[in-house]
């Protein structure tokens, strides 16, 4: 694998490890091809990754030395922890089963994030987009470098990616904008096989996950069995748009995780899509605004602009 000056490097560690903290000039690591089998950690702003595979296999459920589970946010395979960051054409795995609970592939809490032409790959949680929720339901549920952290708005784009899971394997507090992307349910043998995405919007934002031009896609033997979204946390919001829709979604399109009390306070939409199954929407649905549709569009100019 190389740099951006064409230097050879025996592991992605140590590139990563050569540039500095307070870096200000973008660093393209080409992996050449190469697949990493390690829990990759991103710290250093305007890297841009590309042409490889991460992959690793932590799991949530595993019990650690202090006889406690390892917990959702220790299980990442990639964790980007700054801003700036890019993938192209990179394949993202935690190659943890269906019954081993959570797994993160992707775990991001930088700002100006974008993917193109990836794959990123689990069953549950596959993709987490900081922030986190103010609290946590679980004793030490968010164990892990984000949990004392300072809540901070985060954005990421991801154009033409591949994105594939079971239960909230989207999932977070940021403003995540999914353009023309393939976003793919897999097959849990449950009546129930998922949920999208989960999103923990804070109170004050007005937008959490945006697909544009998606196509929601699964596994054989999936028909009727997955919904669209569940609020994490009572403000989630999500906007489907322009999208395709397998006949694996259900009719109803979205769950209240069991939360009467989010249906006020929830922000679910869609707006011009194309399902292969029935509609009969839940009655809090939301209704898509020309703001939420200009809102769309400018984040169309900010995908093209950020091309690379």
């Amino acid at each position: 694998m190389t740099d951006h000056q064409g230097n050879g490097y025996k592991s992605l560690k140590d590139i990563l490890a050569r540039i500095p903290k307070d870096n200000k000039e973008e660093v393209l690591i080409d992996l050449a091809g190469e697949e990493i089998e390690e829990q990759i950690v991103i710290d250093k702003p305007y890297v841009r990754i590309a042409n490889g595979t991460i992959r690793y296999g932590l799991k949530a459920y595993e019990i650690l030395e202090d006889g406690f589970k390892r917990g959702t946010f220790r299980t990442y395979s990639v964790f980007v922890d700054a801003d700036h960051v890019s993938f192209e054409n990179m394949k993202v795995y935690n190659d943890a089963g269906y019954h081993d609970g959570q797994a993160i592939a992707l775990m991001i809490d930088g700002d100006d994030f974008y993917a193109k032409d990836c794959m990123i790959s689990s069953y549950q949680d596959t993709l987490f987009l900081a922030p986190l929720p103010d609290k946590e339901y679980e004793y030490r549920g968010f164990d892990g470098p984000l949990k004392e952290r300072e809540r901070v708005h985060r954005e990421a784009i991801f154009e033409h990616c591949l994105i594939e899971g079971s239960i909230d394997f989207i999932f977070g507090g940021g403003m995540g904008y999914l353009h023309d992307c393939e976003i793919r349910s897999r097959n849990i043998q449950k009546p129930i096989n998922g949920f999208v995405c989960a999103p923990n919007t804070p109170q004050n934002e007005d937008y959490g996950f945006i697909f544009d031009e998606c196509r929601f896609t699964c596994e054989e033997g999936m028909k009727d069995s997955v919904y669209l979204a569940r609020p994490w946390r009572n403000y989630g919001k999500c906007l489907i748009a322009n999208s395709k829709l397998g006949d694996h979604i259900r009719k109803e399109g979205f769950h209240d995780w069991d939360k009467p009390d989010a249906h006020e306070t929830t922000c679910f939409m869609e707006y011009n899509n194309c399902s292969a199954g029935p509609i009969d929407r839940v009655d809090w649905l939301k209704q898509v605004s020309k703001k939420d549709l200009d809102y769309i569009d400018s984040l169309r100019r900010r995908k093209d602009e950020r091309d690379l």
